[in-house]
């Protein structure tokens, strides 16, 4: 295709659309071509036998097979200028030295994002574009109309995305991962990996390892062959190969050993009112339920926390820590005293 391509600064060309501006999808779609840019409202015009694409940067849908049929037509019927789209606003052909003028050409993808409708328009195109591009490259999408996908993400063939997933972002999931109904941002999953109806945030899920349902990770670093469940949190945290933390707890500012079992409705006391702190816990612990971690602490390798303690000393390996109050039974009033 000979054609010069002029892109025009326009109001709405920062708008995002599933990852990326509207110019940048135009700006990735004619990447191999040679493109100027104009202000709004600056003539452009071409010079003889020259053909220019004057395309406004909030038309995200254009494509260089667009460019490509324009310019056919344009020689098919001897035209000097060909609109597309709307007559003031769309993108449009020019050809020095041309013939006639006045000959329209109409697409869904020449669509300006200038309006509420518009936008939706736009939006949902181009998600039937990204996802079909991934089925094409391998990966197992079941339902796309309840799928959204971002244009930057990378989703690799044997991938499989399961309906109301979301994936934005710097994204990636490897062969073999499994997205069931969650919620991933800048996120890597790795092979083998099941996220299940959970909330993740620039976080790596190693091979393997199950999270969820109703699990939320910020900042995590998750290994291989872990278990993350229901109703935790891991925040800013390295949780190391097979660790696991089934239900109910808080993991903050921390770096869970290997194989170490963290206790339902344990929390990592990580913030003292002004400042965080971390906690490290070694390798093969038994964190039971209800335990207190209050950082900056150190627990060792093989230690064992009995449920309910509060633990705020270091704890050395293989020691067995016990914080609670002894339980007490005292006698009720004699019920038939008074009878």
């Amino acid at each position: 295709m000979e054609v010069k391509i002029v892109f025009v600064e326009s109001e709405n060309a920062g708008r995002v659309i599933l990852g990326r501006s509207a110019k940048e999808h135009l700006e990735r779609e004619f990447a191999a071509f040679e493109c100027v840019r104009v202000r709004e409202g600056e003539c452009v015009e071409a010079g003889e036998g020259e053909t220019v694409a004057v395309i406004p940067l909030d038309m995200p849908l254009v494509t260089v097979r667009d460019i490509e049929r324009a310019e056919e037509c344009m020689k098919k019927h001897k035209l000097g200028e060909l609109v597309l789209g709307e007559k003031e606003t769309g993108a449009r052909l020019l050809k020095g030295g041309g013939g006639r003028k006045g000959y329209f050409l109409t697409s869904p993808h020449f669509v300006k994002v200038d309006g509420a409708k518009a936008l939706s328009l736009v939006y949902n195109r181009m998600q039937e574009r990204v996802i079909s591009r991934l089925l094409d490259a391998g990966a197992e999408i079941a339902d796309s109309r309840n799928t959204v996908i971002d244009d930057t993400v990378e989703v690799e063939a044997g991938a499989v995305i399961l309906p109301f997933s979301r994936l934005e972002g710097r994204t990636t999931v490897r062969a073999g991962a499994r997205i069931e109904g969650a919620y991933l941002r800048d996120c890597t999953v790795e092979r083998g990996a099941h996220i299940v109806m959970s909330h993740l945030a620039d976080t790596r899920v190693g091979a393997g390892s199950e999270v969820g349902p109703f699990a939320r990770l910020r900042g995590a670093d998750v290994g291989e062959g872990c278990r993350v469940g229901d109703f935790v949190e891991i925040k800013n945290s390295l949780f190391l190969d097979g660790a696991k933390s089934a239900h109910l707890a808080y993991i903050g500012d921390a770096t869970v050993g290997a194989r170490t079992n963290i206790g339902c409705g344990t929390v990592f006391c990580n913030y003292d009112g002004k400042r965080k702190h971390r906690t490290e816990v070694g390798e093969e612990c038994f964190i039971g339920a209800n335990v207190n971690l209050v950082a900056p602490v150190k627990v060792g390798d093989g230690a064992f926390v009995a449920a309910g303690t509060t633990v705020t000393e270091d704890v050395e390996a293989d020691a067995f820590v016990i914080g609670r109050c002894r339980q007490q039974e005292k006698c009720r009033k004699d019920k038939n005293k008074d009878r």
